[in-house]
């Protein structure tokens, strides 16, 4: 679908104003689309995070699988074949630094089934299923209310061990995914650094060099306000991780504004990053409900219905359409929040209530030949 098309079906009667701002023609939606999704290995069935909350506590509802743990090879196993099935081609896997337990869950149970189950994969002709890492800036730098995270002395340093580890036991991974032969990995919340973050950045940089894997960045840069250019120009590429946001959205019914203004910032961060030489990854949302956090969180739902009569999948469809319309025609390729991101209730695993309707959505909307 081209863009004209998309803001027919989002916005009509913003074209006039709209409908030359993307520069780059989208490409046709019949081709496939590279597609990412983040993934949580946070999860065990002693109760880790899910007693934190998830959405569908509140209904009975949640994963099909029950209340998990990451741990375990059966689930991992079922989640890749899910992935297969629903056409996600990659894994933004969240890390929170060394030893941690989605360090530990990560090396010892979540790679050995991504390289098992790609030996499968290869013995049929199918393409891997790859992984990368999503650094937690903000738990892992700590993240002030007003400054952001502010690089200083010790930010840089531990920045750069921790890329010392992702290049010893991720980024030289067979399996760990690449763009322009260098491993990937998402900064979470890169929009918020401050200080002398272009020095940490760079040194993260040699770091990984001198591991002989010179690491692409992704930035989780894309989100409501003035594109930062000079912080975009220390990155490879800009995604957004979640727009969820302005308050002014809170309550609203019909979500076809919410898109349509979406298209009006990724428009802007595109055009910066086109000019500083960086790529642009349009970012997913198929909901967001966190109310199973409990009465003290304060987030606004976004229903996964984009307007009244609408199905289930009707705001991930327009988030698709949206994605599709800011394709960078280089990398081709998406990334989703999420996988399995319960808190939030952003999730395409199949649930007990939905089923399998939001990864289905999301193999028709990229892999509709496959």
């Amino acid at each position: 679908m081209n863009r004209r098309a998309f803001l027919s079906l989002t916005a009509p009667g913003l074209l006039g104003s709209m409908g030359t701002s993307l520069g780059r023609g989208a490409p046709a939606a019949v081709d496939p689309v590279h597609v990412s999704a983040c993934y949580y290995p946070w999860y065990d069935t002693d109760g880790r995070h899910w007693r934190e909350g998830y959405d569908g506590i509140d209904r009975d509802d949640g994963p099909e699988l029950g209340l998990y743990s990451s741990r375990s090879r059966e689930t991992i196993r079922q989640h890749i074949a899910w992935s297969r099935e629903f056409g996600i081609d990659n894994w933004i896997c969240s890390w929170w630094g060394p030893l941690s337990w989605e360090d530990e869950t990560l090396r010892t149970w979540v790679l050995p089934e991504i390289s098992r189950a790609n030996e499968d994969a290869a013995k049929r002709g199918e393409t891997p299923l790859t992984f990368c890492p999503l650094y937690e800036a903000g738990g892992l730098l700590g993240l002030d209310p007003e400054r952001g995270i502010e690089f200083g002395a010790v930010e840089t340093e531990k920045l750069a061990e921790h890329f010392r580890h992702l290049a010893r036991h991720f980024l030289s991974h067979p399996a760990c995914y690449r763009i322009q032969g260098r491993p990937v990995v998402y900064l979470y919340l890169s929009r918020t650094f401050s200080g002398d973050y272009s020095r940490a950045l760079a040194r993260a940089r040699v770091v990984t060099e001198a591991a002989g894997v010179p690491v692409y960045l992704v930035g989780d840069e894309v989100f409501w306000g003035k594109p930062d250019r000079a912080r975009i120009r220390a990155l490879d590429a800009v995604t957004s991780y979640n727009m969820h946001g302005p308050k002014r959205f809170s309550g609203q019914t019909d979500w076809t504004g919410f898109v349509a203004e979406s298209d009006r910032v990724y428009a802007d961060y595109r055009e910066v990053a086109a000019s500083e030489g960086v790529a642009f990854i349009p970012g997913i949302l198929p909901g967001f409900d966190a109310r199973g956090l409990g009465p003290e969180n304060s987030h606004y739902v976004i229903p996964r219905v984009l307007k009244p009569g609408g199905d289930s999948v009707s705001f991930l469809k327009a988030q698709g359409e949206l994605a599709k319309a800011h394709l960078d025609p280089e990398l081709r390729t998406v990334a989703i929040t999420s996988f399995n991101e319960w808190h939030e209730g952003t999730q395409v695993e199949p649930s007990r209530g939905a089923g399998k309707a939001a990864g289905v959505t999301v193999r028709r909307m990229f892999k509709p030949e496959a």
